[in-house]
């Protein structure tokens, strides 16, 4: 017979269970029990430990604030020990069937903003992935959805009950959501949130600026810093900066994440965005000595992991020639 992985919402009602019973007095025997029960999982002692600090948060609290929550179209009873009240209000939702008692603990906590809401809110799934460069990886979240990062790109996952986030620390990903309508999907790079319940897109942040571009779905982006919003479709990409969202420019959705081919597909960069891109990959041993070439527009198609190539193409496409020297390939003017 399989047995299931208790959730964080099991254990935190198998705690609360206990710690009535602890109030209530336990036997050596029972004693034994709940440490038993407390080594048996890390979680448990976890959740043990954040009932007991609101246990004490409730008894720090004025009585009348729980005399309005325990009776509030009543006049206020004579005075009684808040520890009383508490204990009365324990016993009263013991014997409640479970999905009343989850109501009214999560109502408790809405009233007297006790820490318990957010130990409740905490992600039942979190971790960080990462990538060196010249590395490529591929994710896939509990909750079906892939991540496909580029070379020296970090990310931070962390789903919850009521929404999935994921922080692009820098670089960028290809993103392939499972769709949920209970638990939108939200990308936070830089100045720029991106939300969607189920689609494809890949978000770029590399230094201030933010690009999402959409393959496949809608996906609606939001300046952080401007309040500024606009939803984009498939074919659709958009710039954001800390100043401010970029008007919307058109792709090819198909085009869309070809890094994770290997290609670096330039249309209309600057000879130094080029550059800049293929040093995200791996050394190039190119050099640019002369700041006014930075600026000379390239397009074309390029493996990502043949920076040699690329500089062969150079003196084709531009008005430059490549000097070797100290063993490096320096771009020169013509």
């Amino acid at each position: 017979m399989t047995q299931t992985t208790p959730t964080a919402d099991e254990i935190d009602f198998q705690a609360a269970q206990w710690l009535l019973r602890h109030d209530a007095g336990l036997t050596a025997h029972e004693l034994a029990a709940l440490r038993q029960w407390l080594e048996a999982d890390a979680r448990h002692q976890q959740a043990w430990d954040e009932l007991a600090r609101t246990d004490a948060l409730l008894a720090s609290l004025p009585a009348q604030r729980v005399a309005a929550f325990s009776q509030p179209a009543l006049p206020a009873p004579a005075p009684m020990s808040l520890r009383r009240r508490l204990a009365q209000f324990r016993l009263a939702a013991s014997s409640l069937p479970r999905g009343a008692l989850a109501g009214g603990c999560l109502l408790l906590c809405g009233l007297l903003a006790w820490p318990l809401a957010s130990h409740l809110q905490r992600p039942g799934f979190q971790h960080d992935y990462s990538t060196a460069r010249g590395q490529f990886a591929t994710q896939i979240l509990p909750d079906g959805s892939r991540i496909e990062l580029d070379s020296g790109s970090a990310i931070d996952v962390a789903l919850y009950r009521d929404r999935r986030t994921v922080r692009l620390l820098r670089g960028q990903a290809m993103f392939h959501v499972h769709a949920d309508a209970a638990r939108p999907f939200q990308v936070l790079a830089g100045s720029a949130t991106a939300t969607v319940l189920g689609t494809h897109f890949s978000v770029r942040h590399v230094g201030a600026a933010t690009q999402v571009s959409v393959a496949q779905g809608t996906v609606r982006v939001e300046g952080t810093d401007t309040g500024q919003a606009t939803v984009l479709h498939a074919g659709d990409t958009v710039t954001v900066t800390p100043q401010g969202m970029g008007a919307l420019a058109s792709v090819s959705a198909q085009a869309v994440g070809n890094w994770r081919d290997g290609r670096l597909n330039f249309e209309n960069a600057t000879l130094a965005e080029a550059l800049a891109e293929f040093e995200r990959y791996g050394d190039t041993g190119l050099v640019l000595d002369d700041p006014a070439l930075a600026s000379l527009r390239l397009n074309g198609s390029f493996d990502a992991r043949q920076p040699a190539q690329f500089a062969a193409a150079l003196p084709l496409a531009l008005p430059v020639r490549l000097l070797r020297q100290d063993g490096k390939l320096h771009i020169v003017a013509c």
